[in-house]
């Protein structure tokens, strides 16, 4: 007998498969290397204060402290910023608020984040795929050709799980071909480590674009759930009609607010910084091993690994106590892997267990 939940439940709900996170995939191990954290807490100053009362509906505080941290890398002209509970927030509100269910469509580019067409399934929009092409690029002539029938079109630069760069030049030119038609929204969860790469200052001169921004990566924050919506005031008058009514509580908001001062973001930069340093002796350590085949060039915290050994790597590693993310779901990355960068010490205990398991082969 059917419950009443199965009852009233809409199929595309009934039918969706839920969004494997990090933390609901699990695994057993000492190094958690699967979810693109920082690997130790980041302790920022700040006040706390009394928690009796609701929240800001959107705290102005807030949004104007991240406007001011994006004049640093880009010009923030134009554009408003609305505090979200985390990216994933941000996509689902975007996608609720501009299609309509069983009749608009998104378009995505995999491999890339995965909440993108989760999204969309949720309330049966169609979501349109254009896969990337051998270099991690957007495939511009088949998104072209199919523009117009979408209402948002999902990138994600830097991208997760490639960790490359989509080039600024053809975002450009979707932004110019979609400027009546759709809104292009570009993911940059990952822009700490590629500030330079930051499109934030075409959305004066372009308000179908929409930039997600987050603190759970290069500020290492990923509990407390803060992520922004970029955009135009056009854009935003709609989404703040869909938004929660209290999105963001104030513990979340102080800790954020403390990670947007000056000593906040200069301890996020350094510690950036050291990532970065580590990647690269990481990257260089594993492109001298025999069983593997290529390391992808990353502007992220984390390293795409192609392995030509019929072992899973994902598992040899979870063996060991090391818990990555399997890219075996996706048709393009067969045999990869992707390796959060973690402390100096955590990467030397991860490329031992690989040594081992290319002795073992010989």
């Amino acid at each position: 007998m059917k419950s009443l939940a199965e009852k009233i439940a809409p199929d595309a709900i009934k039918k969706l498969i839920p969004y494997q996170s990090a933390r609901r995939i699990g695994g057993e191990g000492h190094l958690w290397l699967n979810a693109n954290e920082l690997e130790a807490s980041c302790v920022y100053e700040g006040q706390q204060g009394a928690y009796h009362r609701y929240p800001d509906f959107l705290p102005d505080k807030l949004a104007s402290a991240y406007l001011e941290y994006c004049q640093t890398h880009a010009p923030a002209m134009g554009c408003k910023a609305v505090a979200v509970r985390g990216a994933d927030e941000a996509i689902d509100l975007l996608v609720r608020t501009f299609c309509q269910p069983g009749v608009d469509k998104v378009m995505v580019c995999p491999p890339t984040y995965a909440v993108y067409e989760f999204c969309a399934d949720s309330i049966a929009v169609e979501a349109l795929k254009v896969p990337l092409l051998s270099d991690f690029q957007l495939d511009m002539e088949e998104i072209i050709s199919q523009l117009d029938v979408v209402n948002i079109l999902f990138l994600c630069s830097p991208n997760n799980p490639t960790g490359n760069i989509i080039s600024q030049t053809d975002i450009i030119t979707l932004l110019d071909l979609a400027k009546d038609k759709a809104l292009v929204v570009v993911d940059e969860a990952y822009i700490e480590f590629a500030p330079q790469t930051t499109v934030v200052g075409l959305i004066e001169q372009y308000p179908n674009l929409v930039v997600i921004r987050t603190l759970s990566k290069a500020f290492g924050l990923a509990s407390v759930r803060c992520g922004f919506l970029l955009a135009d005031d056009s854009v935003m008058d709609m989404v703040t009609r869909l938004i929660a009514p209290y999105p963001i509580a104030d513990p979340t908001a102080e800790i954020a607010l403390a990670a947007l001062t000056e000593k906040g973001i200069c301890q996020m930069n350094t510690q950036t910084d050291d990532l970065i340093t580590i990647r690269e002796w990481f990257a260089s350590e594993l492109n001298q091993l025999e069983i593997v085949e290529q390391v992808f060039t990353s502007s992220t915290n984390f390293l795409l690994v192609k392995f030509n050994t019929p072992i899973c790597m994902y598992r040899y590693l979870c063996s060991k106590g090391i818990v990555t993310r399997n890219q075996v779901h996706e048709p393009a990355l067969s045999n990869c892997v992707r390796i959060t960068i973690g402390s100096q010490e955590s990467m030397r205990e991860t490329l031992l267990a690989l040594k081992q398991m290319e002795a073992e082969r010989i």
